[in-house]
C-alpha cells in the first residue's frame, strides 16, 4: 500500500480540466516548461513529491503543480472562473514565477490537508493550559506547520502557585517541554518542527530567557526573541533603571541572574559604564576587580543599558536572541479595535500575528520578470511591470483561495483565520534581480529598487484584495476596524478614494525567508543577498554543490544545471576566478551589517506585516557594531531584527568553497575541519604548559565546552572538550565499542 493514495476532488478536477497537461514527464500541452536543474529536482523529489510504498517519487514538478492548483481551485464556486484560474495559475507555477509555502506543496490534495506555514499561539498561565499548549504544538507540527508563542503571561520562576501552594518553574522550564515535544514529532513527515519563543523585556525572568541558549544544546528546536518596548528603549537611552512587570503589575521581588547565580546586580566600572556578560564563562573570567557592585534601587528593577548589552553580547556570541520592537509592530496593527495588541510572531519572524492566526505564504520570483532592453540596466524598461501586476493579482487570489481550501488543525485557528483571511504574498529573487540590473546589493540603488518593487507589489496586491472583496465579500473583522483600514488603504497605500473599501483580507504582503522554495525556483532567497557564487549546502536532503549561473556566465562559462559534473566544474572555476567578477557581484559576507539593516528597513516601508531577514556580520564584528546595528534598525522603523556573526553557530547549512589547492571536498571539508580542531584541542590538553607540570588542577563544579561529531568507519565518534576559559581540563570520547 502506498503512503499516499488519496485522489481528492482536486486531483479529479485537474484530470477533468487538463487532459492534455502531460503524463508526469514534465511536458505540458500549450506550455514549454524549462527543465528543473539537478539540485531543484532533488528538492522536489525528496521534499514535495508524493511517494509510493517503497518511497519512490510519484510526481514531477508539473504533477505537483496540477495537484496543488487543482486543490486550491476548488475554492472557486463559479465553474468558468475556476477553469480560468486553474489555467492561469498552472502557467505561473510551471514557470516557477510563484511558489507557495511548503505545507501547501506537500499537503494540497490530501484529505484535511493543512496548507499554512505557521501559527501563533498563546500559552495560558496554568499547568492544564501549558499541557494543552504542548499538545496543540504537536498537532500543528504533525500537520507540517511551525509555531510561534509568547511566554510573557507565565508567572516568573519562584512565584507562588495559589492552587497548589507550590512554586512556579517559570517560562524557560516550560519551553523545555515544548522543545522536547518538538523533538519527537517530525513536522508533517517532511521537516522537524520549528518554534519561536518570545518573552517581553518587562518580564522578571528576562535574564533567564536571554541566556537560555548560551550552551547551544538547550532549546534546540527554538528561535528566541525579546520584545522590547518604547519605554524600555527610552530607559536604555537615558541610562536608568527599569521596572519589570508581570500582568501589568510591578514585580517586587529580586530578579534572578543565571550568569552570576545570584540576585541581579550591576557591576559598574570607574568610568560609569557597566560590565556586560554574554554567559557564565564570560562572568567567571572577566576582570571586575575595579567594579563596584550596585544593587537595584528597589527589588524587581533592572538596569536597562545592562539588559540591552546582555542581549547584544548574547547575539554577538550565539546569534540569539533576536529583537522585536513590539510597539512599532502595534503601531501598524489595524485590528486593534477588535482583536487587541499583537504579542508574538512565527518562527522566522516575517509574520507578527494575533493569537491563533496563521501564515498563509507564497512568493513571487521577481528576477523572472527581468527582460533585457538596451544596456539591460534601466529599471523602467527591464522589468515587465505589466506582467508582474497580473501575476500579483493572480497570486493574491490564489492565497485567498488557500484560506477556504485548507484545513486548519485547531478550531480556534479556523475561527480566527476565517475572520481575518490573512494573505502573506512576498517576493524572492531580489538579489538576482540586482545582479541582472548591475546594481550592487546594499548600496543606494538597491534600496530604491526594493522600495520600487515592493511598493508596486503591495499596491497591486491590495487592488486585487479590494476587487476580491467586492466579488466575494470582505473579511468579517473589517467592520469594527473600518476607520483604521480607511486611513491605511487610502492614505498609506495610496489607493484612490473612489474605489470602495472592500478588502477581502486583513493583510496581503510579507517577506518570508523562502529557504526551500527558492531552491525550487532556482533563485536567490527572499530579499537576502546571495550567500556565495559557489557553495556546498548540507541539510536533511544531503550534501549538494551549487554554482550561480549568472556568475559563471559573467566569467564566460556556460553551466548545465542539470548535470552534476558541469555544476562542480563550473563551481570550482568560479571560485578560482572570483576576483574577476564584475563589482556588482557582491556576496552576503562582503556586505556590511549596516547595509543589511538598510535593505531591511527600505523593504519594511512597503510590507504590511514583517520580514524574515538576517543581518550578517563579519567574524571580527565588535559588540559596539552590533549595538549600532540594533539602534539603526529601531531608528529606521524596522519591526524586528536578527543578527548573525559569521562562525557564531555550529553546523552552518551553507559552506563556501575554497580556491583550488586549498579546497577540501564539500562534506569532507566540514568533517576535516572538525577533526583538526579536535585533534588540536586534544594535543593541547595532553601537553600541559611547562609551568603546570605536576600540578593538580581542582575541577570547578561547572565547565564550558563543545562536542564534535566525527564520522569514523561508517559510524560516529563524539568528542567533548571542556575548559575553564583559559585551559582545557577534560576530553571525553564516546562512540561504538569495537569488538576488537
Amino acid at each position: 500500500m502506498s503512503i499516499v493514495r488519496e485522489h481528492s476532488k482536486s486531483v479529479e478536477f485537474a484530470k477533468k480540466n487538463a487532459p492534455g497537461l502531460g503524463n508526469g514527464s514534465g511536458t505540458t500541452a500549450g506550455f514549454e516548461i524549462k527543465p528543473l536543474g539537478m539540485n531543484a529536482e532533488k528538492v522536489v523529489s525528496k521534499r514535495y513529491s508524493l511517494k509510493g510504498e517503497n518511497g519512490e517519487q510519484l510526481e514531477t514538478w508539473a504533477d505537483i503543480v496540477r495537484r496543488v492548483v487543482g486543490h486550491v481551485s476548488t475554492a472557486e464556486t463559479d465553474p468558468r472562473k475556476q477553469n480560468s484560474f486553474y489555467n492561469d495559475m498552472t502557467a505561473v507555477m510551471f514557470a516557477r514565477e510563484f511558489v507557495p509555502n511548503t505545507p501547501c506543496l506537500v499537503n494540497a490534495g490530501k484529505p484535511k490537508g493543512q496548507l499554512a506555514a505557521c501559527f501563533v499561539l498563546n500559552v495560558p498561565d496554568s499547568i492544564e493550559g501549558i499541557m494543552e499548549h504542548a499538545q496543540n504544538v504537536a498537532i500543528i507540527h504533525q500537520t507540517g506547520g511551525g509555531t510561534g508563542m509568547t511566554y510573557e503571561f507565565l508567572r516568573p520562576a519562584g512565584s507562588m502557585v495559589n492552587s497548589t501552594r507550590g512554586v512556579a518553574s517559570g517560562p524557560v522550564s516550560f519551553m523545555n517541554i515544548v522543545n522536547q515535544t518538538t523533538e519527537v514529532v517530525k513536522q508533517g513527515g517532511v521537516r522537524r518542527g520549528a518554534n519561536m519563543g518570545i518573552l517581553s523585556v518587562k518580564h522578571p525572568d528576562i535574564l533567564r530567557f536571554i541566556h537560555a541558549k548560551n550552551d547551544q544544546s538547550s532549546l534546540t528546536n527554538f528561535n528566541i526573541s525579546v520584545t522590547v518596548t518604547d519605554a524600555f528603549m527610552e530607559a536604555v537611552d537615558r541610562g536608568v533603571w527599569f521596572q519589570t512587570e508581570f500582568k501589568d503589575e510591578p514585580w517586587t521581588q529580586a530578579v534572578f541572574d543565571p550568569v552570576t547565580g545570584t540576585d541581579y546586580v550591576v557591576y559598574r566600572r570607574p568610568d560609569g559604564s557597566t560590565a556586560a556578560f554574554a554567559d557564565k564563562l564570560a562572568f567567571e573570567t572577566a576582570d571586575i576587580s575595579d567594579c563596584t557592585v550596585e544593587e537595584a534601587p528597589i527589588p524587581g528593577m533592572v538596569f536597562a543599558p545592562d539588559i540591552w548589552n546582555r542581549i547584544i553580547a548574547s547575539a554577538h556570541k550565539y546569534a540569539e536572541p533576536g529583537i522585536i520592537f513590539i510597539d512599532e509592530v502595534n503601531r501598524h496593527n489595524h485590528m486593534m479595535s477588535s482583536m487587541g495588541p499583537i504579542y508574538a510572531c512565527n518562527p522566522c519572524g516575517e509574520q507578527q500575528l494575533h493569537f491563533n492566526n496563521s501564515c498563509n505564504l507564497g512568493s513571487i520570483d521577481v528576477a523572472k520578470f527581468y527582460k533585457k532592453m538596451g544596456d539591460g540596466t534601466n529599471v523602467d524598461e527591464c522589468i515587465d511591470w505589466e506582467r508582474l501586476a497580473n501575476v500579483t493579482h493572480l497570486c493574491t487570489r490564489f492565497l485567498d483561495n488557500v484560506v477556504d481550501a485548507g484545513h486548519f488543525p485547531l478550531l480556534e485557528i479556523d475561527d480566527v483565520v476565517k475572520r481575518t483571511r490573512p494573505v502573506g504574498l512576498g517576493i524572492m529573487g531580489f538579489a538576482d534581480l540586482c545582479l541582472r540590473l548591475e546594481i550592487v546589493y546594499g548600496e543606494e540603488a538597491s534600496l530604491k529598487l526594493i522600495e520600487r518593487v515592493m511598493g508596486f507589489v503591495r499596491q497591486e496586491a491590495w487592488m486585487a484584495s479590494l476587487k476580491l472583496g467586492a466579488e466575494k465579500g470582505v473579511f468579517p473583522e473589517l467592520e469594527p476596524n473600518r476607520e483604521a483600514y480607511s486611513k491605511f488603504i487610502y492614505d498609506e497605500i495610496g489607493i484612490p478614494r473612489d474605489i470602495p473599501l472592500t478588502p477581502r483580507n486583513y493583510e496581503v504582503t510579507t517577506i518570508a525567508p523562502t529557504g526551500t522554495i527558492s531552491l525550487v525556483a532556482e533563485t536567490s532567497s527572499g530579499i537576502e543577498p546571495n550567500f556565495s557564487w559557489a557553495y556546498v549546502r548540507q541539510d536533511t536532503l544531503g550534501t549538494r554543490t551549487y554554482v550561480h549561473s549568472l556568475a559563471a556566465e559573467a566569467l564566460g562559462l556556460d553551466v548545465d544545471q542539470t548535470n552534476e559534473e558541469s555544476i562542480k566544474t563550473a563551481a570550482q572555476f568560479v571560485v578560482d576566478h572570483e576576483d574577476e567578477l564584475p563589482p556588482h557581484f557582491i556576496s552576503a559576507m562582503k556586505i556590511k551589517s549596516l547595509q543589511h539593516v538598510k535593505v531591511l528597513a527600505a523593504a519594511q516601508k512597503h510590507v504590511d506585516n514583517s520580514i524574515s531577514k538576517t543581518c550578517n556580520g563579519a567574524k571580527d564584528d565588535t559588540l559596539e557594531s552590533v549595538d549600532e546595528l540594533y539602534h539603526l534598525a529601531r531608528k529606521l522603523g524596522c519591526k524586528a531584527v536578527s543578527y548573525y556573526r559569521d562562525g557564531s553557530r555550529e553546523g552552518q547549512v551553507l559552506n563556501s568553497m575554497k580556491a583550488s589547492g586549498t579546497r577540501t571536498p564539500s562534506s569532507a571539508m566540514s568533517a576535516k575541519h572538525e577533526q583538526s580542531d579536535v585533534a588540536q584541542a586534544i594535543s593541547q590538553a595532553g601537553s600541559p604548559r611547562s609551568d603546570e607540570k605536576g600540578t593538580r588542577v581542582e575541577r570547578p563544579r561547572e565547565l564550558q565546552g563543545s562536542t564534535w561529531q566525527i564520522p569514523f568507519e561508517n559510524q560516529n565518534l563524539y568528542v567533548t572538550v571542556n575548559h575553564d576559559g583559559n585551559r582545557i581540563l577534560e576530553v571525553f570520547v564516546t562512540g561504538p565499542i569495537s569488538a576488537g
